[in-house]
């Protein structure tokens, strides 16, 4: 009998009909893409894919519908009385406070070899940049083509919201047709680029990793989760066959709270293994962990460090970034 974790990831894997829908400037727009490259349906983070389970047969069958895209702001300012009742500052938990000591004491370990072609770096990002990400995230969220909440509703337009705002940049990916587009679908804003800084970061996170070929991403998925969200077991698949076929790797940023990844061989969540990723992880996964099947399936609150949160007002939450080259 499969435990609670299977039944919860059984309930996801979200939808996609086979047969897309091209976004036309000229008309309203009648698709909205639904998650970040790969997201569960009914639950959550850039963490099976298109099939969702509450879909039992064409009678009732629900479809895609276009879900608001009001600015999102992953830094929300405190109002005036909020500013005054936060001179009283509670005490983080003691697991938090031995975790800000211990990155204290040094910079980023030497790379972790998960698995062949799975690497990660422990703390590779520091403070300072990980206040930058945020701020530059929060500013490009807001704008056009920023973060919105993908869902799927009924025919009413009122259903199942995802546990998480989505913003791509380079290329959209549409979970409708499982292609990247120039454009949304669901209202023709077109993905702002990749800022300079970003492909640096990545740059170099390949380089400290040495066992992996370097990419020129030209797509960054970026999934803001809520200390709800899941997502599904899934595949990076997407991607260009001659991409895929030089294994080129998937490079991920997590920034704000921890989360538990998952990772196996298949979709079978009872097999998969779990990695606890931190702010300022980097994880890495080409060559032979190409297309490994990964989630995440637990969000952990208040586990953030605490000068991150003093800089940027980072919402509770986890922010991922997700790089790949098409």
């Amino acid at each position: 009998m499969k435990n609670e974790k299977s039944a919860m990831y059984r309930r996801g894997r979200g939808w996609s009909p086979s047969t897309p829908l091209p976004f036309n400037p000229s008309q309203p727009a009648r698709v909205a893409a639904t998650g970040d490259g790969d997201i569960a349906c009914g639950a959550s983070e850039q963490e099976g894919r298109k099939t969702c389970s509450s879909v039992d047969d064409d009678k009732n069958m629900k479809m895609p519908q276009p879900h608001s895209h009001d600015p999102f702001d992953i830094c929300p300012r405190p109002s005036p009385s909020k500013q005054t009742a936060a001179t009283v500052v509670l005490k983080p938990p003691l697991l938090v406070t031995n975790r800000e000591r211990r990155k204290q004491g040094g910079g980023p370990s030497p790379p972790q070899v998960v698995r062949p072609g799975m690497i990660l770096l422990k703390s590779y990002i520091s403070l300072s940049d990980q206040v930058s990400i945020v701020k530059i995230c929060r500013e490009l969220g807001m704008g056009s083509g920023g973060f919105y909440q993908p869902g799927y509703g009924d025919v009413d337009g009122e259903g199942a919201k995802l546990h998480l705002k989505m913003m791509c940049l380079g290329r959209h990916w549409d979970p409708l047709s499982s292609q990247y587009t120039d454009y949304r679908p669901s209202d023709g804003d077109k993905p702002p680029q990749i800022p300079p800084d970003f492909h640096r970061l990545v740059r170099d996170a390949i380089a400290q990793a040495q066992t992996l070929p370097p990419i020129k991403p030209d797509i960054c998925i970026v999934n803001f989760y809520s200390q709800s969200g899941r997502l599904g077991l899934h595949q990076d698949k997407d991607e260009s066959q001659e991409s895929l076929r030089q294994g080129l790797p998937v490079v991920s940023f997590s920034i704000g709270d921890s989360a538990n990844f998952l990772y196996g061989d298949s979709r079978d969540v009872d097999k998969a293994q779990t990695l606890e990723l931190q702010s300022g992880d980097v994880l890495i996964f080409g060559g032979k962990s190409r297309n490994v099947f990964h989630g995440v399936s637990a969000i952990h609150p208040r586990t953030a460090p605490i000068p991150l949160l003093q800089q940027t007002n980072l919402r509770p939450g986890r922010l991922n970034l997700t790089f790949r080259q098409f």
